[in-house]
């Protein structure tokens, strides 16, 4: 949820239905979202997802994806590549404050 949480900009998301999966390879966790808080879960129909270098933590993100348009290192898309690359360092800002 951070990573959604610095990918909208917010800082408080409404989260629904949570699904995670750190027993497969590569671990990771979707779920329902909304940006306005009085959604409820069951009208939420926006995902976001994320794919995990380890299932425990410290986590490194491999990939996230938002409803359907998704943001990683290899990505050709100069635009989802940087905003993949902003995700990780700020990601890791968080990790050192902690």
């Amino acid at each position: 949820m951070a990573v959604a949480k610095n990918f909208f900009m917010i800082d408080a998301l409404n989260v629904g239905v949570v699904q995670s999966f750190p027993e497969i390879e590569p671990p990771g966790a979707r779920f329902k979202y909304s940006e306005r808080t009085d959604t409820k879960k069951a009208d939420m129909t926006d995902t976001f997802e994320c794919e995990f270098d380890t299932a425990n933590a410290p986590k490194k993100i491999l990939r996230f994806c938002v409803s359907r348009i998704c943001y990683s290192a290899n990505e050709d898309d100069p635009e989802r590549k940087r905003r993949f690359q902003e995700m990780q360092v700020l990601l890791q800002r968080a990790k050192t404050a902690n």
